[in-house]
């Protein structure tokens, strides 16, 4: 689905507090001019076509000063005289960082992007939706894009109402090539499996293994729009859908 906007309520105001329409999507909260206690933060997402998602987020302010001590560690064992630093509310003080060696940061980055791949590539879920969906893309017949000429019987402005759809919704995930990124995303270049018009439509619609329900609020023609794009364009000419 589409983000339209973005809009930031706190504590039950009518008024946002901030109204975001373009990624990306960031906004500072100066907690500093709140009261310490208890608030909400209220975000409503607004989806292009109708549609809106609500999250409410509770959280705490409490902006007095702690005292910091340095010098001794909780826990820790001492000896003979101890120099001790306190500070309260001084943020400037330096404080030991922490140390953590670098190379623990690109041993953890190889185990979760290794998880990620093993998922894809050896998950028989995964693997029957790539095989069922689409199989190995074919090099598309035409250069750029891949788009062909539409065949007889296509309407052109349905083709490029079609087009630009893609391009904001799936170019993402399936290129503007259509070459796809498998296992996740399957390549629609070439694809046998497009000449069932109904499961691009239900795909689209619903969502299908890695792909969410990116058309759940398409109309109608917007759904036959870009349905007859993906089936004509990247090699495809399989004609209009009915």
């Amino acid at each position: 689905m589409v983000v339209d906007r973005i809009e930031v309520y706190l504590d039950g105001a009518q008024e946002p507090l901030a109204v975001l329409k373009e990624p990306p999507y960031r906004l500072k909260l100066d907690t500093r001019k709140l009261p310490d206690g208890e608030h909400t933060l209220r975000v409503v997402t607004h989806f292009r076509g109708g549609g809106q998602e609500i999250r409410e987020i509770p959280f705490t302010v409490n902006n007095y000063p702690d005292v910091l001590v340095l010098g001794v560690d909780e826990g820790g064992e001492v000896a003979g005289e101890v120099e001790l630093r306190l500070s309260v509310g001084e943020p400037e003080l330096p404080v030991e960082p922490v140390r953590f060696n670098p190379i623990w940061y690109a041993v953890a980055a190889v185990v979760v992007l290794g998880g990620i791949w093993s998922y894809f590539a050896l998950s028989p879920a995964a693997e029957r939706i790539v095989e069922e969906v689409a199989p190995p893309a074919q090099e598309a017949k035409a250069e750029g894009t891949g788009q062909a000429a539409a065949p007889a019987g296509v309407d052109p402005a349905l083709m490029e109402k079609g087009k630009a759809i893609y391009e904001a919704n799936c170019a993402a995930c399936h290129q503007a090539n259509g070459q796809g990124m498998p296992p996740a995303f399957p390549a629609l270049a070439g694809n046998a499996n497009l000449k069932d018009a109904n499961l691009i439509l239900n795909v689209v619609k619903n969502g299908r293994g890695a792909m969410p329900a990116v058309g759940a609020n398409f109309s109608e023609e917007e759904l036959k729009a870009v349905a007859t794009y993906i089936r004509n364009s990247f090699g495809n000419s399989f004609g209009p859908v009915e």
